[in-house]
This record gives structure tokens, sequence and C-alpha cells, in this order.
């Protein structure tokens, strides 16, 4: 969650919803001082993926091939 509490008490003065931009669904808010808030949602992979070992029940990690997340 993100709290933006900057914002309160401020006018909209623009509310625009872009459904299809290249990082995802964005959010724009103009506000009547001139300041702009703007919210992308974007969507991403990552592949997780690790070995292990059991040790007297607690796991133990051997290698991890997990990636960093990749923008779709």
């Amino acid at each position: 969650m993100a709290a933006c509490q900057e914002f309160v008490g401020k006018t909209i003065s623009s509310f625009t919803i872009y459904e299809d931009t290249i990082d995802g669904p964005e959010i724009c808010i103009e506000f009547t001082d001139g300041t702009v808030f703007s919210s992308c949602l974007k969507v991403s992979t990552a592949l997780e993926a690790k070995t292990m070992r059991n040790e007297g029940g607690h796991p133990r990690l051997l290698k991890d091939y997990s990636t960093s997340p990749v923008a779709r």
C-alpha cells in the first residue's frame, strides 16, 4: 500500500485511466496546482527455482536458479 498524504486537500482537475499502455494500466491525476500523480500497474514474470536437501527436517539450499522479474 502507498499512502500519499501530500495529496490530501488538493483539488483534482483531471482524472484519466489508460487501459493499454506498454507497462500496463495507468492512472493519471492532475491537480489544479499543476502537480500530477501517475500510477502504473506493471506486470512482470519471474522464475523461482531452487535445489534443496532435507537435513533432519530442515531444508538446506543447494542452489538458487531464480531470476529477477522481467517486464512483459
